[in-house]
């Protein structure tokens, strides 16, 4: 019998609200508002500055959300 696997988080909650930890990259030990239920992945919104993407991605590995980045664009040949 084969049983799926629940994606699991550690989770920080203020009241109703739960938060995310994030590990890594540019938010490294910030956390981040959690949608209903646990996503395997966050879109956390880039920082501030012309050369800085928009959103930076955060994959649920191990518990905590860790920073996912984007791979390079590959130009065609």
């Amino acid at each position: 019998m084969r049983r799926e696997r629940e994606p699991w988080a550690e989770v920080l909650t203020l009241g109703d609200v739960r938060f995310g930890i994030l590990a890594g990259g540019p938010f490294d030990g910030r956390c981040f508002p959690l949608p209903g239920g646990i996503p395997e992945v966050l879109e956390v919104p880039g920082p501030i500055g012309d050369d800085q993407p928009r959103t930076v991605r955060y994959a649920l590995r191990e518990g905590l959300y860790r920073y996912a980045p984007a791979a390079p664009a590959r130009s065609a040949a």
